[in-house]
């Protein structure tokens, strides 16, 4: 029998016969006589995984002596946490086979005690408009409110549920993470527990960001999704995703030009036609340029040898650039001509040698004075 579609209850006072809604609405006995783990012991192998990781971060004897209220997640919200870590990993080209064992003992501990409560805290003690504020053993800011549910065709007119929330350190409720119980105000020797229904998925928001910071990153790779082939033009403003630091640095907050990408690069519509690689970042160039500044951009690059490299610049000249290839330095500097205005262009041409591969090309920017379009290579 699958865990997440029925959950037994010995204390429950109806026919093992009825379906899920049954349960969902069913009013369990108040009190049990064995303390609240040994209750969810004997629920058979509903919460086999919840038990092992409560033994791992030494909770067994809170939920045996301690007098708490525990919101307890099932075994599959466990499951989907993980499955959600594992697809956060794929996404950033990381192995997505981790297990329980693979998330540090702290994840789990600081996040299990997020559904216990010091005390009693049963559905009449949350009977209020905003619900009442509730914090977890690790003093994590948490909200505990009823909820009723419709029956028979009468809105609000079934039992009530409780939503316990997440705050996520915020005092807005339209920040918070909300997880409803399937049953309620189950009374054990020592406590207070209340089922959270199987589609909450644990930790509330923080699980995946919790064992894998990483996550928190922004987005990295290729603007385009794929790497630009050289041969080939390179646009200015094609540069990676990433953020300042990674995909680039500008030396002021905002895109001074306003156009195509919402970062701090600065760019502009471009007065110079010829879309030639079908790009839209064709249509727009990098300018007000600073020094200490650069661009990065991930190339694929069909063989080893040397390319031609024109760049296409506009303005008053004085600029330095120079290419880079994982950051070693493969033009020298390149120097800007003064072209009588920031929209007529003209290209300087540079030979560099690159290796075959995909790898990164960075424009590093040793000397403002330039408007920058774009890059074209050419095989010699």
């Amino acid at each position: 029998m699958r865990k997440h579609l029925f959950l037994l209850f010995a204390v429950m006072t109806v026919a093992c016969n009825k379906g899920m809604d049954d349960y969902r609405h069913a009013a369990p006995k108040s009190t049990v006589t064995v303390s609240t783990y040994e209750f969810l012991q004997q629920q058979g192998a509903l919460y086999d995984t919840l038990l092992l990781l409560i033994d791992r971060v030494k909770l067994k004897d809170t939920l045996k002596l301690q007098q708490v209220t525990f919101f307890v997640p099932q075994d599959i919200s466990i499951q989907t946490a993980i499955n959600n870590l594992n697809f956060s990993r794929k996404r950033l080209g990381r192995n997505g086979n981790w297990t329980l064992d693979s998330v540090p003992l702290i994840v789990w501990d600081s996040l299990l005690r997020r559904y216990l409560l010091r005390g009693i805290v049963d559905a009449d003690s949350l009977r209020y408009a905003d619900g009442a504020e509730l914090v977890s053993l690790y003093g994590h800011g948490m909200n505990g409110k009823t909820s009723a549910t419709n029956a028979s065709g009468a809105v609000n007119g079934g039992t009530q549920r409780l939503l316990f929330s997440d705050k996520n350190n915020s005092r807005f409720s339209k920040d918070w993470s909300v997880a409803a119980t399937q049953n309620a105000d189950v009374k054990t020797k020592n406590g207070m527990l209340h089922v959270l229904e199987s589609t909450h998925v644990f930790g509330f928001t923080s699980f995946v960001s919790k064992a894998f910071p990483e996550s928190l990153l922004p987005l990295q790779g290729p603007f385009l999704g794929y790497p630009i082939p050289i041969p080939g033009i390179v646009e200015a403003a094609d540069y990676d995703e990433g953020g300042d630091g990674i995909a680039y640095h500008d030396n002021d907050v905002g895109n001074n030009g306003g156009q195509y990408r919402n970062e701090n690069v600065d760019i502009e519509n471009c007065g110079e036609g010829d879309n030639a690689s079908g790009s839209p970042g064709g249509r727009y160039n990098v300018g007000w340029t600073n020094g200490s500044e650069w661009l990065r951009y991930t190339v694929d690059i069909a063989a080893a040898g040397d390319y031609k490299c024109e760049l296409r610049l506009a303005g008053g000249g004085g600029g330095k650039i120079h290419l880079l290839i994982d950051d070693v330095d493969v033009s020298g500097e390149i120097l800007t001509p003064s072209t009588g205005g920031w929209q007529t262009w003209t290209g300087v041409s540079v030979t560099v040698k690159l290796p075959a591969g995909q790898h990164f090309l960075k424009v590093s920017i040793r000397n403002s004075g330039f408007n920058f379009h774009r890059m074209i290579f050419t095989r010699l």
